[in-house]
């Protein structure tokens, strides 16, 4: 069974608290506590694609369930969270402002939600990796901070400190499934390069939700120094969040940072010239605005899509495998192209194997013109070839029906009863409809 739906996500930032320091220890502290603070005030509106790899796990067994505490205490004497029960990938753009974080998918027009569980339709996710929790912990929420040695952990030997955050002073907010937003307090541990006093990894310890499925959130962030416009900033490399629940089950989710480049907003002014009113681009805009809505264009996938690399958020296009005509007038060429996403692109491993897949179509192309379409799957659903079972004589067929979510609108939701990787390529096929 899969863990329910949780969001984490730290939103504020804090300002600076007083911190006095003479002893070698407090002048690091102090050194890395303003390094972080600076970076994060000067850094300009950015974006960043991030990949997301998430998994579920559920236990092999051995894990004491009486209460979280003790729960905790026995997941810390296994080696493994226990056997794979679902994954997934996603692909998509974050936009980071002064105090928020905006996404959309890759590649998207333009930012749509400030809330990731908009875009991911299933699993755990969580937000904050860029400022939010730095500024918590740097600025004026932490508390009992304390120097624990040098450690080495695999990015090397760094100065070790760890801190509290307490309830009262928590900006880390969470919620599960469709219910409301609760606060929770944290704690962790930081480390630091004593020679340049450079942050190199935030860890944070969530463990004490007073009730509900969860358990404990762990995210580990690692960061690095990032070359954006003129200047160099401490920005997110990689982050793991680890949500162990109630019944033993646990998420993991790996994000990876990348292509993180200066946000600035950009206006193009055309002005039309009635002399091309009868060029090839406005002939082909037009033919497209035209099409009849139920219009029905058979595609088949080009370029494939590889589950081994290929996540939600993905750009899928549709090659129309056949004309499309009506009273001998061509509606639809063999050359024109439906483009749209990757919605869902899951695997889930009990009772047996099987993917799901939602792709949706948004636009259609035609000579290099692109117009903005609705449209509906005629043929979603199992994509799973029907068992031959033999009775008698006589041969008969069988598909297992699995119970599908509701697709998302607008998308074809599909399954697939495969093992291994799944590709889709020019022998998937399948239907859709104008609206």
């Amino acid at each position: 069974m899969r863990a329910a739906l949780l969001s984490c996500v730290l939103v504020t930032m804090a300002s600076i608290a007083a911190f006095t320091a003479d002893s070698p220890v407090q002048e690091l502290f102090n050194r890395v506590r303003r390094y972080v603070l600076e970076n994060v005030a000067r850094v300009p509106r950015y974006t960043c694609v991030q990949t997301v790899t998430r998994k579920q796990f559920r236990p092999l067994g051995g894990l004491q369930t009486e209460s979280c505490q003790s729960l905790i205490a026995s997941r810390a004497g296994l080696s493994s969270p226990g056997v794979v029960v679902w994954h997934d990938r996603l692909r998509l753009d974050v936009a980071v402002g002064e105090d928020s974080e905006i996404f959309s998918w890759a590649g998207a027009r333009q930012f749509e939600t400030g809330n990731l569980n908009d875009l991911a339709l299933s699993g755990s996710t969580g937000s904050g990796d860029f400022g939010a929790f730095l500024g918590s912990v740097f600025g004026k929420d932490a508390e009992g901070f304390r120097f624990i040695g040098n450690q080495d952990i695999p990015l090397g030997r760094f100065a070790a400190f760890e801190y509290t955050v307490p309830l009262g002073k928590s900006h880390y907010m969470y919620r599960m499934g469709s219910g409301e937003n609760r606060t929770v307090g944290y704690r962790g541990t930081f480390y630091a390069s004593q020679a340049t006093g450079e942050l190199k990894r935030l860890v944070v310890d969530a463990s004490e939700f007073p009730s509900g499925e969860v358990c404990r959130v762990y995210d580990t962030m690692d960061y690095n120094t990032v070359k954006i416009g003129s200047g160099s900033f401490l920005l997110p490399e990689v982050s793991r969040m680890n949500v162990l629940y109630r019944g033993g089950q646990e998420t993991e989710n790996e994000t990876h940072y990348s292509g993180c480049h200066e946000f600035t907003g950009e206006s193009t002014i055309r002005f039309d010239d009635p002399d091309e009113s009868n060029s090839p681009v406005v002939a082909a805009r037009a033919a497209l605005k035209a099409l009849p809505p139920k219009t029905q264009i058979r595609v088949k996938i080009d370029p494939p899509i590889n589950s081994a690399t290929a996540a939600a958020g993905d750009p899928v296009t549709g090659v129309v495998e056949r004309e499309v005509r009506q009273k001998g007038q061509i509606l639809v060429r063999k050359t024109d192209r439906l483009h749209g996403r990757l919605l869902r692109l899951e695997q889930f491993m009990v009772p047996a194997p099987y993917w799901l897949v939602a792709i949706k179509f948004e636009a259609i192309e035609r000579d290099g013109v692109e117009e903005p379409m609705q449209f509906s799957p005629l043929d979603d659903g199992d994509r799973t070839p029907p068992e031959i079972q033999m009775a008698g004589r006589r041969m008969q067929t069988s598909t297992p029906q699995k119970d599908l979510p509701k697709a998302p609108p607008g998308a074809g939701i599909f399954a697939f009863s495969e093992v291994g990787n799944l590709v889709l390529d020019q022998r998937f096929h399948s239907t859709w409809e104008t609206k």
